[in-house]
């Protein structure tokens, strides 16, 4: 199903808790949502790295690996989670800050909860790629698998995002979703972080997708 992406100015200005939001996705996510009319606190490390200024934008440091840190996802509606380790070593890192995240969030009443995943999960072709790209990233891919079982056991109201290979490129304007574990029918072989991070937008804006998985590659470019 291709999926027209929501355009600037849109939304319901909701209260949005980005965790990653200091990283090329999270960025995005951040500029977006403040053009879309939302309020959104940026939850990072790295505070200097979050290059959006904005009467309602709010830069909380913090560490996703300390749950007390994430007390400042109270008062929000909902949040958005794109975490993933920065090499290819054994990891636990997402499922430990999504641990966190649904503990604080149970005990502060935020049920709404959107985190990015990877495709390459529950892909069946093409064969001999997804079986090279598995094996270079089996960690990443075990801790993701790891992360997602946190979340569907979670009881929130949750959503996972499976982006298909990411690539920093202008954003196309729309995405082909197909449902949990489907193989593409249609699209192109790859994802722009600009459209990612519109999709993370409107799925979380979505009431009919709650505890749904989504399966999501960029739409193609016209000639």
């Amino acid at each position: 199903m291709q999926v027209a992406l929501s355009t600037e100015g849109e939304g319901s200005g909701v209260r949005l808790f980005v965790v990653g939001s200091s990283g090329r996705t999270g960025r995005l996510v951040v500029q977006q949502a403040l053009e879309r009319g939302h309020r959104v606190t940026a939850f990072t490390r790295r505070p200097e790295a979050v290059t959006s200024t904005h009467p309602r934008l709010d830069v909380v440091r913090g560490d996703g690996l300390v749950a007390a840190d994430l007390a400042a996802v109270a008062g929000h509606d909902a949040v958005i989670s794109i975490v993933a380790p920065s090499d290819l070593k054994p990891t636990t890192l997402a499922e430990r800050v999504t641990r966190n995240l649904v503990q604080v969030m149970g005990r502060t009443g935020v049920d709404r909860l959107v985190v990015t995943s990877s495709h390459a999960l529950v892909a069946t072709k093409p064969r001999l790629a997804l079986a090279l790209v598995r094996l270079a990233l089996r960690h990443v891919y075990a801790d993701a698998r790891n992360m997602e079982r946190v979340v569907r056991d979670s009881g929130l109201d949750w959503r996972i995002v499976r982006a298909n290979r990411l690539v920093d490129k202008p954003a196309v304007g729309s995405v082909v979703r197909m449902p949990d574990g489907h193989d593409f029918t249609g699209g192109a072989n790859e994802l722009t972080r600009a459209d990612l991070a519109a999709t993370l937008l409107d799925v979380v804006a979505d009431d009919s997708l709650t505890r749904q998985a989504i399966e999501v590659t960029g739409a193609r470019r016209r000639s």
